[in-house]
């Protein structure tokens, strides 16, 4: 019966959700649902909802949940393109009485860093910008409302770029935006993992037996591994399509161009409207735009943004040793700039990838050391503020 709640916390219908989280609480209250730790000092405040893509499919208050389960001091939630699950965050962390955030990611253009990769590989101008720290989500009527309505949109014309791409470059295999795709999230927000799912679900439906040697052709991969990767990897399978088919290089690729993204300067605007906090976003390091890690900074502090958020995951669970030992050169490189020059840090674990964990083990070395750091920048989102 528990289990069955917990996982009705992510249906798609909200009130399905809002009745089964009640009911947790409920069992919670009365020692029938408990911790599987005692509250510890970690940290995840970037964790993605299937608002826009969780490989879990987990919602915000599933997610809330399980931060409530594992211990974690704080836990927040973003989205892509979209602030749809900000409030359920919220309403969720205080009816377990835990700290949580909630915000969105997008992808932005930055007019002075135009011909400069930053932290989107092999696109020029684009960032990874978030807004955290929402204490609600933005009325739809309100200048900040619209424009978030309005990045969703651009996202999504994208999305129906690629499809159209994708569509002809595919012929025998075509899907559907609104019929295929968009029923794929509860909240029409679908992301590029969306499409290759419906696009390998597609293949299924209408190729047969066929399949594996439509898609051997299309990837130059013997139809025996496709048919393993398929059917044993699925997620592999589909994070091997979505590169080959929509990132750089792929035929359904799209252009970074400035007309296809948000400007950075009216999404920080529209956050701070909004009553969020401009958030940075940090890759790796090893991107032009990121190799001068003060130069960056200061660019971005005069920007207006206020604390970045970093996947270490990206830095340290590596197996190739020297691509290691150079990544981990550069987080210690970042950090300890963010440090001296008062930019606050946090970091997540995205869980937007399969395999990717609920939260770092802050066991262990490389990061341990930086946990005192990540905890006193989280306060900068529970701040009170005016709304």
């Amino acid at each position: 019966m528990t289990e069955k709640l917990i996982t009705l916390l992510s249906d798609f219908n909200e009130a399905v959700r809002k009745e089964s989280f009640e009911k947790i609480v409920l069992l919670i209250k009365e020692g029938k649902i408990k911790r599987n730790n005692a509250i510890k000092p970690w940290i995840n405040l970037h964790i993605h909802t299937f608002h826009s893509y969780n490989y879990n499919n987990w919602s915000p208050a599933r997610i809330v949940f399980e931060g409530w389960r594992t211990g974690l001091k704080y836990t927040g939630t973003v989205d892509f393109d979209s602030l749809d699950g900000v409030d359920e965050t919220l309403l969720a962390g205080r009816l377990l009485n835990v700290k949580v955030t909630g915000g969105f990611e997008s992808r932005v253009f930055i007019n002075e860093m135009k011909d400069v990769v930053i932290n989107s590989p092999k696109e020029p101008g684009i960032y990874y910008l978030c807004g955290k720290g929402f204490g609600k989500s933005p009325d739809d009527n309100s200048e900040a409302g619209k424009f978030f309505v309005y990045i969703k949109d651009i996202a999504q014309k994208r999305n129906r770029d690629v499809i159209e791409k994708l569509n002809e470059y595919l012929r025998e295999v075509k899907v559907d935006y609104y019929r295929d795709v968009l029923p794929l999230t509860p909240s029409e927000n679908p992301t590029e993992r969306h499409i290759i799912e419906a696009y390998q679900r597609k293949s299924e439906e209408v190729l047969g037996e066929r399949v594996d040697v439509f898609w051997s052709d299309i990837l130059n991969m013997g139809a025996d591994t496709i048919r393993d990767m398929r059917t044993n990897k699925r997620a592999d399978f589909q994070e091997l399509l979505r590169k080959a088919l929509i990132k750089y290089g792929g035929p359904g690729y799209m252009l970074p161009e400035k007309k296809n993204f948000p400007s950075f300067d009216e999404t920080v605007r529209m956050i701070e409207k909004g009553g969020g906090i401009p958030t940075g976003t940090w890759l790796d390091g090893t991107n032009e735009g990121e190799k001068d890690p003060e130069k960056l900074l200061e660019f971005l502090k005069d920007k207006g943004i206020k604390v970045i958020t970093i996947i270490p995951d990206r830095n340290y669970n590596i197996t190739d040793i020297k691509e290691r030992e150079l990544k981990i050169k550069k987080l210690d490189e970042f950090i300890n700039t963010c440090q001296k020059m008062d930019m606050p840090v946090v970091c997540g674990t995205e869980m937007n990838k399969y395999g990717q964990p609920f939260v770092d083990d802050f066991t262990n070395p490389v990061i341990k050391k930086y946990l005192p750091y990540f905890l006193s920048s989280a306060e900068i989102f529970f701040v009170k503020k005016e709304i």
